[in-house]
Protein backbone atom coordinates (compact mmCIF):
# COMPACT_ATOMS: atom_id res chain seq x y z
CA UNK A 1 0.00 0.00 0.00
CA UNK A 2 1.16 3.66 -0.75
CA UNK A 3 1.56 5.92 2.03
CA UNK A 4 0.15 9.67 1.16
CA UNK A 5 2.68 12.03 1.97
CA UNK A 6 1.70 15.07 4.07
CA UNK A 7 3.58 17.06 1.66
CA UNK A 8 3.58 16.90 -2.19
CA UNK A 9 6.87 17.32 -4.24
CA UNK A 10 6.27 20.94 -6.07
CA UNK A 11 7.14 24.98 -5.81
CA UNK A 12 5.54 26.83 -3.53
CA UNK A 13 3.49 29.91 -4.69
CA UNK A 14 6.15 31.90 -2.60
CA UNK A 15 8.79 30.19 -4.32
CA UNK A 16 7.30 30.79 -7.66
CA UNK A 17 6.58 34.80 -6.58
CA UNK A 18 10.59 35.21 -5.48
CA UNK A 19 11.78 33.89 -9.32
CA UNK A 20 9.30 36.32 -10.87
CA UNK A 21 10.75 38.87 -8.89
CA UNK A 22 14.67 37.80 -9.57
CA UNK A 23 13.72 37.25 -13.00
CA UNK A 24 11.99 40.79 -13.20
CA UNK A 25 15.32 42.42 -11.89
CA UNK A 26 17.60 41.05 -14.64
CA UNK A 27 15.25 41.91 -17.28
CA UNK A 28 15.08 45.45 -15.86
CA UNK A 29 18.36 45.48 -15.56
CA UNK A 30 19.45 44.22 -19.05
CA UNK A 31 17.02 46.63 -20.33
CA UNK A 32 18.39 49.51 -18.97
CA UNK A 33 21.62 48.37 -20.26
CA UNK A 34 19.98 48.81 -23.45
CA UNK A 35 18.76 52.00 -23.33
CA UNK A 36 22.06 53.38 -22.09
CA UNK A 37 23.92 52.04 -24.60
CA UNK A 38 22.02 53.63 -27.19
CA UNK A 39 21.61 56.88 -25.58
CA UNK A 40 25.49 57.03 -25.72
CA UNK A 41 25.41 55.31 -29.16
CA UNK A 42 23.23 58.15 -30.38
CA UNK A 43 25.39 61.17 -28.62
CA UNK A 44 28.78 60.02 -30.33
CA UNK A 45 26.96 60.02 -33.49
CA UNK A 46 25.95 63.50 -32.60
CA UNK A 47 29.08 64.76 -30.81
CA UNK A 48 31.19 63.49 -34.14
CA UNK A 49 28.58 64.95 -36.43
CA UNK A 50 29.13 68.46 -34.55
CA UNK A 51 33.08 68.08 -34.65
CA UNK A 52 32.87 67.56 -38.12
CA UNK A 53 30.61 70.75 -38.65
CA UNK A 54 33.18 72.55 -36.22
CA UNK A 55 35.86 72.47 -38.56
CA UNK A 56 33.91 74.62 -41.54
CA UNK A 57 35.20 77.06 -38.88
CA UNK A 58 39.19 76.76 -38.88
CA UNK A 59 39.23 79.37 -41.93
CA UNK A 60 42.41 81.54 -41.82
CA UNK A 61 38.94 84.79 -40.95
CA UNK A 62 38.12 83.03 -38.07
CA UNK A 63 40.65 85.27 -36.02
CA UNK A 64 38.36 88.15 -37.23
CA UNK A 65 35.22 86.96 -35.32
CA UNK A 66 36.30 86.81 -31.54
CA UNK A 67 33.38 87.04 -29.29
CA UNK A 68 30.86 86.38 -32.30
CA UNK A 69 28.25 83.83 -33.26
CA UNK A 70 29.18 83.29 -37.08
CA UNK A 71 27.54 80.45 -39.03
CA UNK A 72 29.44 78.38 -41.85
CA UNK A 73 28.58 79.33 -44.71
CA UNK A 74 30.27 83.17 -43.74
CA UNK A 75 33.33 81.75 -42.92
CA UNK A 76 34.15 79.27 -45.99
CA UNK A 77 32.00 82.01 -48.48
CA UNK A 78 35.30 83.04 -49.76
CA UNK A 79 37.00 79.48 -49.90
CA UNK A 80 34.10 77.91 -51.75
CA UNK A 81 31.59 78.71 -54.44
CA UNK A 82 28.47 77.02 -53.19
CA UNK A 83 25.47 77.24 -55.70
CA UNK A 84 23.43 74.43 -54.16
CA UNK A 85 20.52 76.32 -52.31
CA UNK A 86 20.08 73.28 -50.11
CA UNK A 87 23.74 73.23 -49.01
CA UNK A 88 24.25 77.17 -48.32
CA UNK A 89 20.91 76.69 -45.98
CA UNK A 90 22.34 73.72 -44.22
CA UNK A 91 25.88 75.93 -43.51
CA UNK A 92 23.98 79.20 -43.14
CA UNK A 93 22.09 77.17 -40.32
CA UNK A 94 25.77 76.12 -38.56
CA UNK A 95 26.60 78.32 -36.23
CA UNK A 96 28.79 78.74 -33.17
CA UNK A 97 30.01 81.49 -30.47
CA UNK A 98 33.75 81.83 -31.72
CA UNK A 99 36.20 83.18 -28.84
CA UNK A 100 39.84 83.28 -29.96
CA UNK A 101 42.48 83.79 -26.61
CA UNK A 102 45.48 85.84 -26.67
CA UNK A 103 48.46 84.99 -28.69
CA UNK A 104 50.80 83.29 -26.58
CA UNK A 105 54.66 83.47 -28.69
CA UNK A 106 57.22 80.49 -27.56
CA UNK A 107 60.48 82.37 -28.52
CA UNK A 108 62.51 79.18 -29.62
CA UNK A 109 65.80 80.33 -30.73
CA UNK A 110 64.93 77.61 -34.04
CA UNK A 111 61.76 78.80 -34.74
CA UNK A 112 59.77 81.63 -32.84
CA UNK A 113 55.91 80.10 -32.88
CA UNK A 114 52.74 82.02 -31.65
CA UNK A 115 49.79 80.08 -30.54
CA UNK A 116 45.85 80.85 -30.49
CA UNK A 117 43.51 78.83 -28.69
CA UNK A 118 40.19 78.95 -30.84
CA UNK A 119 36.98 77.79 -28.93
CA UNK A 120 33.95 77.42 -30.67
CA UNK A 121 30.74 77.63 -28.33
CA UNK A 122 27.79 75.42 -28.63
CA UNK A 123 25.50 72.49 -28.06
CA UNK A 124 29.38 70.19 -28.02
CA UNK A 125 32.12 72.76 -27.50
CA UNK A 126 35.26 72.60 -29.29
CA UNK A 127 39.15 73.63 -28.91
CA UNK A 128 41.48 73.94 -31.13
CA UNK A 129 44.97 75.21 -31.79
CA UNK A 130 46.21 77.29 -34.31
CA UNK A 131 50.03 77.39 -34.88
CA UNK A 132 51.66 80.30 -36.44
CA UNK A 133 55.27 80.71 -37.10
CA UNK A 134 57.02 83.89 -36.96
Amino acid sequence: MYRKKKWQQGFTIIEILISVILITIVALGAVKIQQESRNLAIYLVDRNKKELSNTLFLTPDVIKYHKDEKDAMTLIEKQFSIQDDKSRDVLKNTKREIFITEPIKLNNDELPIELKEIMLKGQYPARFIQFKVL
